[in-house]
């Protein structure tokens, strides 16, 4: 039987709901999720701290991002309580690349969560309201300086940014020969395998 999970656990699998799907076999990669929450952390819809760094693969450089731990441990008992399936990509190099989607049963919590938790329901309102722009759910770019959120038209063109200053906890590369180690990282090949029920 699952534990009973806190607000910010909920609210978790629901924005997982948002962007990814067991039944179309959607990810959310990790750095995206972080950047996600990051910024709904900026907002004080989460409970984390915004000056917690990990040193993480960004844009093919190591790089220092926010990752909270109690994001981090809350990310591991929602996939726990089987809400989120991870899936993984490993490299040569040992590097992993991460990803989740919110699972069927994830899906039929949230929409159970969203009749019977007023507090939920009005949050994920909230949420929603943020990573919304009209009627396009807010996709994440990772750029050089801050990743953004964009949303982006049918047509492809984005009609609205919005950076997420402060994700980046350096403003470089902390791998000496950057150039070297991005092209050698671009030309590696990946090989996925799902972790369903990871102890």
């Amino acid at each position: 039987m699952n534990q009973e999970l806190d607000l910010d656990q909920k609210l978790i699998i629901g924005v997982y709901n948002l962007y990814s799907n067991e039944s179309d076999l959607t990810y959310l990669q990790y750095t995206a999720a972080c950047a996600i929450f990051y910024y709904l952390t900026s907002k004080e819809l989460f409970n984390y701290n915004l000056d917690s760094p990990l040193v993480y693969d960004y844009l093919y450089k190591r790089r220092y991002i926010w990752e909270d731990k109690k994001f981090m441990s809350d990310i591991n008992i929602a996939r726990d309580s089987n809400y989120l399936i991870r899936a993984r990509a490993t490299s040569k190099t040992s590097r992993d690349v991460n990803g989740h989607q919110c699972s069927n049963l994830g899906k039929k919590y949230v929409l159970e969560l969203l009749k019977t938790d007023q507090t939920f329901n009005l949050k994920m309102k909230e949420i929603e309201q943020l990573l919304h722009f009209k009627d396009l759910l807010m996709q994440v770019k990772i750029k050089e300086n801050n990743p953004e959120l964009n949303a982006i038209s049918s047509r492809g063109k984005v009609v609205r940014r919005i950076p997420i200053t402060g994700f980046l906890k350096d403003s470089h590369s902390i791998e000496a020969n950057q150039k070297e180690v991005s092209l050698r990282i671009k030309n590696i090949e990946y090989s996925s395998y799902f972790l369903e029920n990871h102890d």
